[in-house]
């Protein structure tokens, strides 16, 4: 299986691996985190021979076999010889000679002359005492030996042989990509909210992770049956926990496992000693948040309550619930559901409501599926349930949002089930999936005021959801019939349904002008509008090209961000990343994009095309299209029958300009016109923006009547939806599609039609593809343009050019035909050198390893992580490295390095 996370651990095994001087280094990781996995991805990405030697327990027992293993790996029948001799002189001599015997272990290693090898020994700490030292010896003297040696551990006494050693240690994994691995680990039809309530449990640990995988019942797995939290322990979760309950005894432990019997609790009761807490938590045992306290680790948490016998637990239980019943009824409600005959369910859904209001979603989710072991499934149940899944919504909590939204009922109140499906729409549309909204079908009781108020802000959503699917006869049939309540509903109600109108007319290519719209976007006027309101005003304005206004819209949302839901936060960050996307400044796109994921509060979900996509184009930027593609790839490979259509286009339009961008223009017609095929009703050639991509794929595989035929459908569009970008992309489509005649025309229009505030991408791209189909001088002028205006929109490195680029010929017959050009490559787009080798040759080795990570698309500060080191070292060495070879920039320097 490919390995989940992990990059900056591997990547700093293979610049290890690379750099010319020998070095070591001790990966220390607790069990289960996957040290062996790190190990066979590092050995997989390097060049050099690899020395895998995996420890045998049993043999510890038996002195100085670690080191006969050593020697015997290295396949040379001179070191086996050596070590033989050496060892058998010494195995049963005084121990005050090991040194002795060290010194001639690694006179043999530099006798020897091996080739530069990277030695990856696993579970070190697992060989005979003798071993560890002489091997930490020869660890720390690799000079002139040629060796590279990686080694795994449990833990580094700080007493012990190892201690001098580099080392890493391995962390556990990330929320985002344990949920990855849960994802990849559990059956395809697995609920993602169980997997993601799993991959919290398991607090990031692989082996753990996976082990309780394999212990849920299908049931469970699928989310028809509750789980039973904490987990209970698994063999790699007691290997884990036992060294850390180890260290602490007495009253402090009693403490710790009386804490383990609640998810979370107030730290103001008797019940809890609080110099012990302050112990447990300068151990790092327990967290104190405020008056809030809770066992850091589920794992531990997992441990001492499934330890615990069930007797004494459950009077545990009794006791806490008494102590905490003053200052603490979310504590009570989930310890009474132990002892009581007849728990209360609805009181533990209202703790768990309560908790994930106050920031604590685990604790949500622990009392959450408490409530569904205990209870009923009545409607008093179901309504509580909603509003926890309603609170995890707005934290952008979908997988959780999700798994309980499937476990409640239709209600039979008309105003209860409109929150409902409030809800389960807005699941379906935020994991990419089409919303078809069939139970609007039954119309409302308009002489209801509240039932009408709740109607009609549920059809302008989904109107809303309708439009970014790009059904707008659907979307403007739901706003038709909100209309009889738009006079009765009050002002938020009624300026929602006026942003979904919006929403529509953007996508449309018909929004009335910013004069028109709110007092012409006064300030104060949009300060009154709700969050949701500014959002759909922000994104019509995106789509209609109006960048600098959408930009200052979303900017009022991010302002009072303190005071908004997290679900409207993320889709504001999300949305202002897309527009700086759309406007071509990817220097903007990029900060736009790190803003968000920074302040993402929901794990990676590269099923959701929105999020692909902004990934893909942060990839695509910073000079990683093969890693662009592989997400776009993996976003399309888990698409469904029930995905939104338009999303799917999107990710197959994006895909298309990838490849034409790497020089691949025939897989790039194949899935321009796969978008093409998906979105062929919208006739608003700004959404999706793919047909000057295909026109410009045409010309290059030498179609030309396919790319005047796909430029007049352009020009045709354009008339009925103008735009600024539609008329940058004709005059550029025209221009490669004209005949002899009027060539020279073509292009100076098309040229002559940029204004300084236009997208420089799109000049850029202007700019390319003419010196690709020009001659002369001229060519060679419009690729340093072309290559001046990608830096200047903000590329991070040069994109590559396109191979067998098209030269213009003479037109035959009055039709142009286009060949493959037999001269020099033309400079397209910015691109490398053919050959480096000179280049790299006035670099040490330090300077290198840098330009090796900028050549893969690092940024500094990834640098800097990387090769451990300052960010303001990484800086230096680069303005050696540029003065050294004559660059001016770090997109000229990776020109320059091919």
């Amino acid at each position: 299986m490919e390995l989940t996370g992990r990059r900056t651990e591997v990547d700093r095994i293979t610049t290890l691996a690379v750099l010319p001087r020998e070095s070591a280094l001790v990966v220390v990781g607790d069990p289960g985190s996957g040290r062996t996995s790190v190990l066979d991805a590092a050995s997989g990405r390097v060049s050099l021979p690899v020395v895998r030697i995996g420890v045998n327990g049993s043999e510890s027992r038996w002195p100085l076999s670690g080191v006969t293993t050593l020697f015997s790996a290295l396949d040379d029948h001179r070191a086996a010889a050596h070590v033989s001799r050496i060892l058998g002189t010494v195995r049963d001599a005084d121990p005050a000679q090991a040194i002795v015997v060290a010194h001639e272990l690694l006179d043999t290693l530099r006798t020897l002359q091996l080739p530069p090898t990277l030695v990856l020994i696993d579970d070190l700490d697992r060989m005979d005492a003798a071993s560890q030292t002489l091997i930490a010896f020869l660890a720390g003297r690799l000079a002139g030996t040629s060796l590279r040696v990686v080694a795994t551990v449990a833990l580094v006494p700080s007493d012990g042989p190892l201690a001098a050693l580099p080392s890493m240690r391995l962390a556990p994994l990330p929320a985002d990509e344990a949920l990855l691995l849960a994802r990849a680990t559990a059956a395809d039809d697995a609920n993602d909210g169980v997997l993601a309530v799993i991959a919290e449990q398991t607090a990031g640990n692989p082996g753990a992770l996976r082990e309780q995988l394999g212990m849920l019942r299908r049931e469970q797995l699928l989310g028809s049956e509750p789980l039973v939290l904490p987990l209970r322990p698994t063999p790699t979760t007691d290997r884990v926990v036992a060294s850390v309950v180890a260290a602490v005894a007495g009253r402090d432990l009693d403490v710790l496992a009386r804490l383990a019997l609640v998810p979370v609790t107030k730290l103001a009761g008797p019940e809890w000693d609080r110099d012990v807490v302050e112990d447990l938590a300068a151990l790092g045992l327990v967290e104190v948040r405020g008056q809030s306290i809770a066992v850091r680790s589920p794992l531990v948490r997992s441990y001492l309550h499934w330890r615990m016998p069930a007797r004494d637990r459950r009077a545990a239980h009794a006791e806490l619930a008494a102590a905490a019943v003053t200052h603490d009824p979310r504590a009570v409600a989930w310890h009474r559901s132990f002892t009581d005959d007849e728990p209360d369910a609805v009181a533990l859904l209202h703790a768990a409501r309560a908790y994930a209001t106050d920031g604590h979603p685990g604790a949500a989710v622990t009392l959450a599926e408490r409530a569904l072991h205990v209870g009923g499934r009545s409607e008093s149940e179901h309504l509580a349930l909603l509003a926890v899944a309603e609170v995890l919504l707005a934290h952008r909590l979908l997988g959780y949002a999700a798994r309980y939204l499937a476990a409640i009922q239709p209600f039979r109140s008309r105003l209860d089930d409109v929150r409902r499906l409030r809800l389960h729409y807005s699941v379906q549309y935020l994991n990419g999936e089409a919303v078809e909204a069939d139970e609007l079908l039954v119309p409302a009781d308009a002489t209801d005021t509240a039932e009408a108020e709740a109607v009609t802000g549920l059809l302008a959503m989904v109107a809303s959801f309708r439009a970014e699917a790009w059904e707008l006869e659907h979307a403007r049939d739901l706003l038709q019939r909100a209309e009889p309540f738009e006079a009765t509903v009050p002002d938020g109600t009624r300026q929602i349904l006026q942003a979904a109108r919006h929403t529509v007319a953007a996508v449309d290519g018909s929004l009335p002008p910013d004069r028109d719209l709110h007092d012409g976007l006064a300030t104060t006027t949009l300060l009154a509008l709700s969050d949701p309101t500014l959002l759909l005003l922000a994104h019509a304005l995106s789509l209609s090209d109006r960048h600098r206004s959408a930009r200052r819209v979303f900017a009022l949302v991010l302002a009072r961000a303190a005071h908004t839901a997290p679900v409207w936060v993320e889709a504001a960050r999300y949305l202002s990343a897309e527009n700086e996307v759309r406007s071509g400044n990817f220097r903007l796109a990029l900060r736009a994009i790190d803003a968000w994921e920074s302040g993402s509060s929901v794990v990676e979900r590269l099923r959701e095309p929105s999020r692909a996509i902004a990934i893909a184009w942060r990839h695509f930027l910073e000079g990683r299209p093969q890693a662009s593609l592989e997400v776009l790839d993996r976003c399309l490979a888990l698409r469904s029958t029930s995905g939104l259509w338009g999303a799917t286009a999107k990710l197959h339009a994006f895909r298309g300009r990838v490849l034409l961008f790497e020089g691949r223009p025939a897989e790039a017609a194949a899935a321009l016109e796969t978008a093409d095929a998906i979105g062929r009703t919208l006739r608003n050639p700004t959404v999706l923006r793919h047909l000057g991509d295909l026109v410009e794929t045409y010309v290059q595989l030498g179609r030309t009547e396919d790319a005047r035929a796909m430029t007049a459908r352009l020009a045709a569009d354009h008339r009925a939806h103008p735009s600024r970008w539609g008329a940058l992309v004709l005059a550029r489509s025209l221009a490669l599609v004209a005949d002899d005649g009027t060539r020279d025309a073509a292009r100076h229009r098309a040229l002559e039609l940029f204004e300084p505030t236009d997208s420089q991408f799109e000049r850029a791209r202007t700019l390319a593809a003419l010196a690709a189909t020009g001659t002369g001088p001229d060519r060679a002028r419009l690729g340093a343009a072309a290559a001046a205006a990608y830096e200047a929109a903000g590329l991070r490195r040069p994109l590559a050019a396109p191979q067998g680029v098209a030269a213009m010929p003479p037109a035959v017959g009055g039709a142009l035909r286009l060949a493959p050009s037999t001269t020099a490559p033309s400079p397209t787009t910015p691109r490398s050198a053919p050959d480096g080798t000179a280049v790299l040759t006035m670099l040490t080795a330090e300077e290198q390893a840098v330009v090796q990570k900028v050549t893969e698309g690092y940024r500094n500060r990834e640098i800097a992580t990387s090769l451990y080191m300052s960010q303001r070292t990484v800086e230096l060495r680069l303005t050696q490295i540029y003065r050294k070879v004559g660059a001016r920039s770090r997109s000229h320097l990776v020109a320059l390095l091919g």
